[in-house]
Formats: structure tokens, sequence, C-alpha cells
């Protein structure tokens, strides 16, 4: 019995040698070249910077230390800038008139707090950015948080440092956890399946494991591309040079009339920002934002402030029910009321409907493309765009 035992176990091990022990050595090395791998970032934003064209640095969930090295080399040739979380991605250089020279700074996760503090450092540190474009967005809940305002900093440098920190880096254990996660492994087996499909499997398997990046390639509309992470490769995922996102890796919206109403559900998070709000905006990052948009004003620009775009239909359902309506026609009221005592107009582009968006120009219930930007900013500058192109941004209240 005991000759069994053994033999079942150096089966078992066999097994694991010649199945879960490569996957897990290929996945341990993809995720050391990828998981900090500050180096990549750096040849990814000079690759942009040179070409002008799309890129996807390692990795896609935390961007700050890419867009950090695009904006400091963008500096000298722009004088807007675009914030926020990833609710503002999808707004590129087209929605804007000639005259204003963009670079999109928005990043997964960054709120209403995190916007004020960076866009403080430039109006400290990069007077040329005259025009500081910035969403008070409701759905994610960050116009209505009580943090305090950080101190940013903006460097080249201090975005090296902070990449290169300690806490940045992720444990030993933990990668390897993640190198046999589920994830990695489907990620993994589509790799080898790009591999196999290749011409030249050799130069394939080497751009995957051994190599800085993918080679370059064309996007539909001739834009050059280039990867550096493994995931998304060839189909122009990431960052354009204005620093908007293509969302080339996400679907659209299909079926909004399936997703409005779980928006307004129990389990919604719309739903549970807006009833522990009670939808009363922060005052404390309504005073800093005054305070940005009083500078920028005596800078010879202006502070664009914008509520994002939802699902076309979305708001349009949150107004008709009854407890939710209540705290989001509150929010309006407060910022209306605001904005009007601080001369500071508020583009209202929750009704994404009423600009012309439809929902397969969304890739869920507040990520809007750039298509649907776009049009929104259509309207607003043809207001405040002057013919000879100077700005003239309207008198305060919700437009």
């Amino acid at each position: 019995m005991a000759a069994d035992h053994k033999r079942y176990f150096w089966i078992l091990a066999a097994a694991f040698g010649a199945t879960l022990l490569p996957v897990f050595a290929l996945n341990l090395i993809l995720l050391n070249d990828t998981l900090g791998n500050s180096g990549k970032v750096r040849l990814a934003s000079q690759w942009q910077q040179r070409t002008q064209g799309v890129t996807y640095a390692p990795t896609l969930s935390d961007t700050h230390l890419f867009k950090t090295l695009r904006l400091n080399d963008r500096l000298p040739e722009i004088n807007a800038v675009v914030f926020g979380s990833s609710t503002a991605m999808g707004i590129t250089q087209q929605a804007f008139p000639d005259t204003l020279r963009i670079y999109n700074y928005a990043q997964s996760g960054h709120g209403l707090s995190a916007s004020i503090g960076e866009a403080e450092y430039l109006q400290r540190h990069a007077p040329q950015v005259k025009w500081l474009v910035i969403p008070l967005d409701w759905a994610t809940g960050f116009v209505y948080q009580q943090v305090p305002v950080q101190d940013a900093d903006l460097s080249a440098a201090a975005a090296m440092a902070q990449a290169a920190s300690p806490a940045q880096q992720a444990p030993l254990l933990a990668r390897m956890r993640d190198a046999l996660s589920w994830p990695r492994v489907a990620t993994l087996f589509e790799i080898f399946k790009s591999v196999l499909r290749a011409d030249d499997k050799a130069v394939a398997f080497r751009g995957y494991f051994t190599q800085a990046g993918s080679g370059e390639y064309r996007c539909a509309d001739g834009t050059p591309a280039k990867d550096f992470d493994t995931v998304h490769r060839g189909t122009c995922t990431g960052f354009r040079h204005d620093g908007s996102a293509t969302f080339a890796n996400s679907s659209r919206v299909a079926n909004a009339q399936a997703r409005i109403p779980l928006s307004v559900s129990g389990g919604s998070q719309y739903r549970r920002h807006l009833v522990e709000s009670r939808g009363v905006p922060s005052a404390h990052l309504l005073q800093r934002l005054a305070t940005l948009a009083e500078r920028a004003r005596a800078n010879g620009g202006g502070v664009i402030l914008f509520m994002p775009p939802l699902l076309p239909g979305m708001e349009a359902e949150f107004l008709r029910h009854r407890e939710l309506a209540a705290y989001l026609q509150e929010t309006k009221r407060s910022l209306d009321a605001w904005s009007r005592e601080q001369n500071v107009a508020i583009l209202d582009a929750g009704q994404a409907e009423r600009y012309g968006c439809a929902a397969d120009e969304f890739i869920d219930e507040h990520h809007a493309a750039s298509t649907c930007y776009e049009k929104i900013f259509r309207s607003f500058w043809r207001d405040a765009s002057r013919p000879d192109g100077t700005i003239d941004l309207p008198d305060g209240g919700l437009m």
C-alpha cells in the first residue's frame, strides 16, 4: 500500500511539473516584467512623445507614472488640462477648439479632491496652463466626499520616486499567488494562441517574454501603436497622444434598458452615494474650486466644470424615483446656487441623451466614449468660443 501511495504522489508531482509549473514560471516572468516596471513605463512615454501614437504601458489600472511623465513632456505645448477619474478619460482634443491645446490627465479612481490638488500644483508651477477642466461626479460620489485636499507633486522626479518606493512593489508571495490565479492563466493561454498564430513563432514568443514591448503596428485610423504590456496586444488599447483613453478593449453597452433599473436598486453604488450624502456636495471642495477659478481668471483663463454624462435614460430614471429624485435635485440645486454665487458655470451633461449620445457610446453606466463627449462639448463651445479664437465662459449656473 505504501508503494501505491508513493507512486500516486510522484504521478501528481510529475503532472504538476509538466503543467502548472511551466505556467507558474512563465506567469511569474511576465508579472516581474510588468508590475512596478517603471523602466517600461518610461519607454512607453518616450515612444509616444516621439511618434504621437497610441500606447499601453503597464499597468492600465495604475497609470499615475505614465500620465505624469506624459504631462511633463507635453507642458511646453499645452494650455489646458483635463483632470478627474476614468469617467473623464474619454475626452479628446477633438472636443475642444483649436485655441485650447489639452492633455487629459484623468486617472482611475482620482476623485475631486485629487483633481483640485493637482490643479493647484499646476497653477503654482505651470502658469501657461490657463484652463482647467474638472468633472463633478455625483454618480461615483466624488462631489460628496468629505476629505481634505492633499498637496500634489506632479514633477517627473516625484512620480519616479513614488513608483520606486517599496510600498509600490508587490511582495513576492503575492506575485506567486497571482501567477496561478485564473485571470493570469487565461491571459497566458491567450498569449500562447497569439504566438501559435504568428508567422514567426520564435519572434512572437520573444516579444512577450524577453522584449520591452510589441512591434509597432497601425490602428484602424492609421495612428501608430505599440504595446508595452502583455495584455490587449495589437488592439490599440491604451492612451492617445492627448492623454485620452481609447477603451478599445471594452465592449459597448448593447441594452441600456436592462441596466437602468439596476442603477436605482438597493445594491447600486449610485443609489448609495446619493442616500449616504443626502445629495449635499462637499462645501470644503466647492470652496477650493472657487479659489481655483479665481486664480485661473486672474491668469487669463478659467475653470471649466462639468457633470459627466451617464448612460442615456439613467439620470431620468433617478429623477422619477421619489426618494432618490429629492437627493439628486438637492445636488443640482446646491451646485446651481454655488455656481451662480461664484460666477462659475457648470455644464450638466448627466442626461447624455439631450446631446444625442447613444447607449453604444458607453462602456457601462458612467463611462462615455470620445464621440459622446465631442457631442456634449460641441454645444458648449458654440456659445463659449468666439470667432477670433478667444474663450468667453458663460456666467454661473447649471447649463
